[in-house]
């Protein structure tokens, strides 16, 4: 069963979400994250727990890739 609900993304990460859909053969930004939700999410949501210092690098700005 879908559900619908609608994200916005960032001009910095669209790029990306282009190249996983290229890569992946995914036919929507949708799809993209679905797959990554479903493949990352449980895994990400440990990671996150994991680490008390996750709110302080939360609020810190994103470096840009070089």
């Amino acid at each position: 069963m879908s559900t619908q609900t609608r994200i916005v993304l960032s001009a910095e990460v669209k790029p990306i979400v282009d190249e996983i859909k290229q890569v992946t053969s995914a036919s929507s930004t949708s799809e993209v994250v679905s797959l990554m939700l479903t493949r990352y999410g449980k895994h990400f949501i440990t990671w996150w727990l994991s680490n008390p210092h996750q709110n302080e690098l939360a609020a810190a700005p994103l470096l840009e890739d070089v």
